[in-house]
């Protein structure tokens, strides 16, 4: 690249970046003679360090006030040069051009589409007459012009090199790098880096939510340790804090004879849509100092690389592994994380599959529900287990339907990455990185997560004679009854359930909540013991549960990163048609033999 923008123009500095870490290494860079060669400015930096910062804006000052006289570089391709002077005579007879004209030359002899139709429309018939002379040259070369001119730049770029580098030796590997024989063997690398991947999650799901360490206490008959590590976790804390300012809110409005009907739109709505985005963020934002950390100390790079043969086999690279594997914390995340992936099919086919995820979020809803239903801890891992292997299955399955359906053409890329060396990353550069993506998500997501937190309090709180002393006079009551015939065809003819369903859109935790709401029962294993629901009836929830439109936030997140109102609404469709299908068969089949 650097060859290339030297040749279409002087005006150019050079950053040399990471030049400590090279040293480090025992690279030493002669960027005197380098600078010498190029004919610009060569200024060895560390950006992360800030070494060399001052001197390089100097220098780039220098350059574009003329102070320093830099020349436009000129590199002799050998055989393709007759053909680049012919196409230059060409270019000559157009008067317009924006470009150098011997490096228009090059690019248009190499096939840029973009710059062919930018010359045609300057002047009309020499795109014509370059791609005649450049087919002449592929026959009496033997081969592209392209691939010829990239082997002649990397063939000058070795010969610098060899020139301006030199490499001591350097001490033995350090214990750090030597972690590649660990996450790079093909059989103890993939459970190394689940290892890690996993201990991850669970730091960033105990702090953030309390999370597994409030249940691994709770077996252990530490309830008080349990419920204080609930209430001081993250999300506790925010709840907490939600919670005051709705009371202090709530006692000021009062104080000054607000309407009731403003009151609980401000606090049970408003504050409460806030709270409920905010609440999200903490784990969004932990996710990705985790995601960056991970990258940023070459970590990343290796987890790809050994998980290649495995996403491969479900239509994806290595690379994809990473943010789908974020999706047993949140989707939102992994869907977003699907940036990493350079190819448009493959981050689309890896949107759609990360929704089947099971989230941290249904997870919970799974052990409210073993937990009020089943007594032994065996039959309720069971379960639990048995929800996520059909999760994982149906993720192979949609993958390979929607790459004959969908993207027929569609060919799995292969993984090209850098091993980069270990090290230790930067605090400053992970919360650079991590507020930037997270904020973006607060920005636009949040404001749809707000606005349908205030329609589902609406509903919830409003029926056709206003409103509403309890739930199931409410519009969502409604709507819910209205959704019955729907869940009859599962063994679901609840209202009740079909309205924590309705929640679920919203958030897969307010599913508790609604169900709470509409039976009464201040305790959710009360509450969800009260539909006094068979096995097969438990076990069709949580498939529907788990398999059906995944929240607001990731619905939202899914349109921010594909852009397309279709695809959009064919991941609402086929999650919704899949869980109610394998709902209603799982209901049927084990019906059948209980």
């Amino acid at each position: 690249m650097a060859l290339q923008i030297l040749e279409l123009t002087p005006k150019v500095v050079i950053a040399l970046n990471k030049i400590d870490a090279a040293e480090k290494r025992g690279i030493h860079v002669h960027h005197s003679k380098l600078q010498k060669i190029l004919q610009v400015p060569v200024v060895p930096i560390s950006a992360l360090h800030r070494i060399g910062l001052h001197n390089l804006v100097e220098r780039v000052l220098d350059v574009s006030n003329d102070r320093i006289k830099t020349k436009t570089f000129s590199l002799d391709y050998d055989g393709l040069e007759e053909y680049i002077k012919e196409i230059e005579k060409i270019l000559k007879k157009c008067h317009d051009l924006d470009y150098p004209i011997r490096w228009t030359a090059i690019r248009l002899l190499e096939g840029d589409n973009y710059l062919e139709k930018t010359i045609e429309q300057k002047c009309d018939g020499i795109i014509k007459k370059i791609k005649e002379l450049s087919n002449r040259s592929k026959q009496e070369l033997g081969t592209t012009p392209e691939i010829l001119s990239i082997a002649i730049r990397y063939n000058y770029i070795s010969s610098i090199v060899n020139q301006v580098i030199k490499t001591e030796k350097v001490a033995s590997p350090t214990l750090v790098e030597k972690l590649d024989k660990l996450f790079l063997h093909r059989f103890i690398g993939p459970l190394a880096s689940i290892a890690l991947l996993v201990l991850t999650l669970l730091i960033i799901f105990s702090i953030n939510t309390g999370f597994p360490l409030n249940i691994l206490f709770k077996h252990i008959g530490l309830e008080n340790i349990a419920e204080w590590i609930e209430e001081n976790s993250l999300s506790g804390l925010l709840g907490t804090f939600f919670s005051i300012v709705g009371d202090i809110v709530r006692y000021s409005l009062t104080a000054i004879n607000m309407p009731r009907e403003i009151i609980d739109l401000i606090t049970d709505g408003i504050i409460a849509g806030i709270g409920s985005v905010l609440g999200f963020y903490p784990l969004i934002l932990m996710v990705y100092l985790a995601f960056g950390a991970l990258e940023d100390s070459g970590l990343m790079a290796r987890i790809a690389v050994i998980s290649d043969r495995m996403a491969r086999r479900i239509g994806l690279s290595g690379k994809a592994v990473i943010p789908l594997i974020l999706g047993f914390g949140c989707n939102v995340p992994a869907i977003i994380g699907t940036r990493i992936l350079e190819d448009d099919k493959e981050k689309l086919l890896a949107n759609l599959l990360a929704p089947l995820i099971p989230c941290q979020a249904r997870l919970f809803v799974m052990i409210a529900f073993v937990s009020a239903f089943f007594s032994s801890p065996i039959i309720q891992a069971l379960i639990i287990t048995i929800i996520y292997i059909i999760s994982m299955i149906l993720i192979v399955v949609l993958s390979f339907i929607f790459r004959k359906i969908l993207f027929k053409d569609y060919i799995v890329p292969d993984l090209l990455i850098e091993l980069p060396p270990y090290h230790r990353p930067s605090i400053r550069v992970l919360l650079w990185h991590a507020w930037d993506r997270s904020s973006h998500f607060l920005k636009k997501a949040g404001t749809i997560i707000l606005a349908l937190s205030i329609v589902t309090w609406f509903l919830l709180y409003y029926g056709p004679v206003g409103e509403v002393s309890h739930v199931d006079e409410s519009y969502a009551a409604i709507i819910g009854n209205m959704l019955v015939s729907l869940g009859s065809i599962t063994g679901l003819d609840d209202w009740k359930i079909m309205l924590s369903f309705e929640a679920g859109f919203i958030a897969k935790e307010g599913m508790i909540e609604s169900l709470v709401l509409a039976t009464g029962y201040n305790n959710p294993i009360h509450a969800i013991r009260s539909l006094n629901l068979s096995f097969p009836q438990i076990i069709s929830y949580l498939l529907i549960m788990t398999i059906y439109t995944p929240c607001i936030p990731t619905i939202a997140a899914f349109y921010q990163e594909t852009r397309k109102a279709k695809y959009t609404f064919l991941l609402l469709l086929y999650q919704l048609l899949l869980a109610f299908s394998i709902g209603a068969l799982s209901y049927h089949i084990l019906s059948f033999f209980l």
